[in-house]
């Protein structure tokens, strides 16, 4: 029973592919197992930042990663906070995760950069979205002025 229920789920993962949700000012992109930009622009845009793509892997053990990338669309050098979440197939939120795709740096204008986060073991997730949450400026410490 198990094994025909991953083989629907996967099976699910498939023929649920679809383009982004919503338009370029929504919060939420929701996908099953891949978004790409469409030819009118990217998936997600918010704070200075255009999510370009973004899917959602399962692995033979049910581990969930959400990987893509986004660009900074703005005109100042910033950081971005992204949000994932997992849900089932009856809607219901499975998980959430905050990570920072350029944490330790500021991303520039015109700059694309990778992201990948890992949820771990989710058997029961059929469908992954995504969230801009806000831009920030990160302070660069190594180039810091200690100078008063």
């Amino acid at each position: 029973m198990r094994r025909i229920h991953g083989t629907v789920l996967a099976v699910s993962f498939l023929l649920l592919a679809c383009g982004c949700a919503g338009s370029q000012q929504a919060e939420n992109a929701s996908i099953s197992t891949e978004s790409k930009a469409s030819p009118n622009g990217p998936c997600l845009e918010r704070h200075g930042f255009a999510i370009l793509n973004f899917r959602a892997i399962r692995d033979g053990y049910d581990q969930v990663s959400v990987v893509g990338e986004i660009k900074n669309v703005g005109s100042a050098a910033r950081g971005v906070e992204l949000q994932a979440s997992l849900r089932d197939a009856g809607g219901r939120i499975m998980a959430v995760g905050h990570f920072f795709p350029a944490s330790y740096r500021n991303i520039v204008p015109d700059e694309i950069w990778p992201f990948t986060y890992s949820f771990g073991r989710q058997e029961e997730a059929v469908e992954a979205e995504l969230r801009i949450v806000g831009a920030f400026r990160t302070i660069d410490i190594l180039n810091a002025s200690t100078t008063p």
